[in-house]
Protein backbone atom coordinates (compact mmCIF):
# COMPACT_ATOMS: atom_id res chain seq x y z
CA UNK A 1 0.00 0.00 0.00
CA UNK A 2 1.62 3.21 -1.14
CA UNK A 3 -0.67 5.63 0.64
CA UNK A 4 0.93 7.32 3.61
CA UNK A 5 -0.38 6.31 7.00
CA UNK A 6 0.29 7.16 10.59
CA UNK A 7 -0.06 5.38 13.89
CA UNK A 8 -2.00 7.48 16.36
CA UNK A 9 -2.79 6.82 20.02
CA UNK A 10 -6.01 8.51 21.12
CA UNK A 11 -7.72 8.82 24.44
CA UNK A 12 -11.35 7.79 24.52
CA UNK A 13 -13.78 10.34 23.14
CA UNK A 14 -17.52 10.63 22.88
CA UNK A 15 -19.49 11.01 19.68
CA UNK A 16 -23.13 11.91 19.18
CA UNK A 17 -25.18 11.42 16.07
CA UNK A 18 -27.68 9.41 14.10
CA UNK A 19 -27.67 5.61 14.44
CA UNK A 20 -28.98 2.71 12.41
CA UNK A 21 -28.87 -1.00 13.16
CA UNK A 22 -27.97 -3.32 10.32
CA UNK A 23 -26.31 -6.64 9.59
CA UNK A 24 -23.59 -8.21 7.48
CA UNK A 25 -26.04 -10.99 6.56
CA UNK A 26 -26.22 -11.21 2.75
CA UNK A 27 -24.20 -7.99 2.48
CA UNK A 28 -27.08 -5.91 3.81
CA UNK A 29 -24.78 -3.45 5.59
CA UNK A 30 -23.08 -2.60 2.29
CA UNK A 31 -26.48 -1.35 1.09
CA UNK A 32 -27.98 0.19 4.24
CA UNK A 33 -24.93 2.28 5.21
CA UNK A 34 -24.67 4.09 1.83
CA UNK A 35 -28.44 4.68 1.79
CA UNK A 36 -28.16 6.05 5.35
CA UNK A 37 -25.53 8.54 4.12
CA UNK A 38 -27.72 9.45 1.13
CA UNK A 39 -30.67 10.17 3.46
CA UNK A 40 -28.36 12.12 5.80
CA UNK A 41 -27.32 14.39 2.91
CA UNK A 42 -30.75 14.59 1.27
CA UNK A 43 -32.49 15.58 4.52
CA UNK A 44 -29.65 17.95 5.47
CA UNK A 45 -29.23 16.26 8.85
CA UNK A 46 -25.66 17.49 9.13
CA UNK A 47 -26.73 20.99 10.11
CA UNK A 48 -28.26 19.90 13.44
CA UNK A 49 -25.42 17.47 14.03
CA UNK A 50 -22.64 20.01 13.51
CA UNK A 51 -24.18 22.18 16.23
CA UNK A 52 -23.25 19.44 18.73
CA UNK A 53 -19.58 19.30 17.87
CA UNK A 54 -17.23 20.55 20.52
CA UNK A 55 -14.05 18.52 20.31
CA UNK A 56 -11.28 17.96 17.81
CA UNK A 57 -11.11 16.71 15.19
CA UNK A 58 -13.87 18.75 13.59
CA UNK A 59 -15.79 16.79 10.99
CA UNK A 60 -18.09 13.80 10.59
CA UNK A 61 -17.40 10.26 11.71
CA UNK A 62 -18.83 7.05 10.35
CA UNK A 63 -18.58 4.60 13.25
CA UNK A 64 -19.15 0.85 12.91
CA UNK A 65 -19.98 -0.54 16.37
CA UNK A 66 -19.85 -4.32 16.50
CA UNK A 67 -21.23 -6.84 19.04
CA UNK A 68 -24.59 -5.13 19.41
CA UNK A 69 -26.44 -8.47 19.51
CA UNK A 70 -25.07 -11.36 21.56
CA UNK A 71 -26.98 -13.90 19.46
CA UNK A 72 -25.78 -12.69 16.05
CA UNK A 73 -22.22 -11.43 15.52
CA UNK A 74 -23.17 -10.14 12.06
CA UNK A 75 -25.40 -7.41 13.49
CA UNK A 76 -23.88 -4.00 14.08
CA UNK A 77 -24.74 -0.36 14.57
CA UNK A 78 -23.52 2.42 12.35
CA UNK A 79 -23.40 6.03 13.48
CA UNK A 80 -22.95 9.22 11.53
CA UNK A 81 -21.63 11.35 14.34
CA UNK A 82 -19.49 14.23 15.57
CA UNK A 83 -17.25 14.48 18.62
CA UNK A 84 -19.34 16.00 21.37
CA UNK A 85 -18.66 16.53 25.05
CA UNK A 86 -21.72 18.65 25.82
CA UNK A 87 -25.44 18.16 26.26
CA UNK A 88 -26.98 15.97 23.56
CA UNK A 89 -30.69 16.18 22.63
CA UNK A 90 -32.65 12.94 23.04
CA UNK A 91 -33.00 12.23 19.31
CA UNK A 92 -29.25 11.62 19.00
CA UNK A 93 -27.37 8.45 19.92
CA UNK A 94 -24.22 8.73 22.04
CA UNK A 95 -21.25 6.36 21.88
CA UNK A 96 -17.85 6.47 23.57
CA UNK A 97 -14.98 5.46 21.31
CA UNK A 98 -12.48 3.61 23.53
CA UNK A 99 -8.88 4.74 24.04
CA UNK A 100 -7.04 3.00 21.26
CA UNK A 101 -4.08 2.85 18.90
CA UNK A 102 -5.22 3.52 15.34
CA UNK A 103 -3.59 2.99 11.98
CA UNK A 104 -4.87 6.06 10.12
CA UNK A 105 -5.01 6.00 6.32
CA UNK A 106 -5.66 9.31 4.52
CA UNK A 107 -7.90 9.05 1.48
CA UNK A 108 -10.80 10.82 -0.22
CA UNK A 109 -14.51 10.38 0.55
CA UNK A 110 -14.79 8.45 -2.72
CA UNK A 111 -12.01 6.00 -1.83
CA UNK A 112 -12.90 5.24 1.81
CA UNK A 113 -14.22 1.71 1.15
CA UNK A 114 -11.32 0.79 -1.14
CA UNK A 115 -8.80 2.22 1.36
CA UNK A 116 -10.32 0.21 4.21
CA UNK A 117 -10.15 -3.04 2.23
CA UNK A 118 -6.55 -2.35 1.14
CA UNK A 119 -5.48 -1.46 4.70
CA UNK A 120 -6.96 -4.64 6.14
CA UNK A 121 -6.02 -7.10 3.40
CA UNK A 122 -2.70 -5.76 2.12
CA UNK A 123 -1.05 -3.36 4.59
CA UNK A 124 -1.82 -5.01 7.94
CA UNK A 125 -0.55 -8.51 7.12
CA UNK A 126 2.86 -7.03 6.17
CA UNK A 127 3.04 -4.50 9.01
CA UNK A 128 4.19 -4.86 12.60
CA UNK A 129 0.55 -4.40 13.68
CA UNK A 130 -2.46 -6.67 13.84
CA UNK A 131 -6.07 -5.50 13.66
CA UNK A 132 -8.20 -5.75 16.79
CA UNK A 133 -11.15 -6.77 14.62
CA UNK A 134 -11.56 -10.04 12.74
CA UNK A 135 -14.30 -11.55 10.62
CA UNK A 136 -14.38 -9.10 7.73
CA UNK A 137 -14.61 -11.88 5.15
CA UNK A 138 -17.46 -13.81 6.80
CA UNK A 139 -19.21 -10.80 8.34
CA UNK A 140 -19.17 -12.58 11.72
CA UNK A 141 -17.23 -9.94 13.57
CA UNK A 142 -14.98 -10.51 16.54
CA UNK A 143 -14.22 -6.94 17.43
CA UNK A 144 -12.09 -5.18 19.98
CA UNK A 145 -12.98 -1.70 18.75
CA UNK A 146 -15.16 0.13 16.25
CA UNK A 147 -14.05 0.76 12.68
CA UNK A 148 -14.07 4.47 11.90
CA UNK A 149 -14.23 6.67 8.83
CA UNK A 150 -13.45 10.35 9.32
CA UNK A 151 -14.66 13.07 6.95
CA UNK A 152 -12.98 16.43 7.54
CA UNK A 153 -14.50 19.77 6.66
CA UNK A 154 -11.71 20.31 4.15
CA UNK A 155 -12.88 17.44 1.95
CA UNK A 156 -10.28 14.96 3.12
CA UNK A 157 -11.14 11.62 4.63
CA UNK A 158 -9.40 8.96 6.71
CA UNK A 159 -9.91 5.33 7.57
CA UNK A 160 -9.09 4.44 11.19
CA UNK A 161 -8.30 0.78 11.91
CA UNK A 162 -7.78 -0.23 15.54
CA UNK A 163 -4.44 -2.03 15.89
CA UNK A 164 -2.06 -3.59 18.36
CA UNK A 165 1.64 -4.31 17.85
CA UNK A 166 2.40 -7.92 16.96
CA UNK A 167 4.54 -9.71 19.43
Amino acid sequence: MDAPFRIEKRERFRVAGYRIQTTNRRGEGRKTVPSFWARFKEERLGEALMALTGEEPQGLFGVNVYHTDEADSRKFEYLIAVPSDGEVPEEFAVYTVPAMTWAVFPCTPETVAKTEVTAITKWLPKSKYRPLNRGYITGRMRAGAPDIEYYGKDGRAEVWVAVKEKG
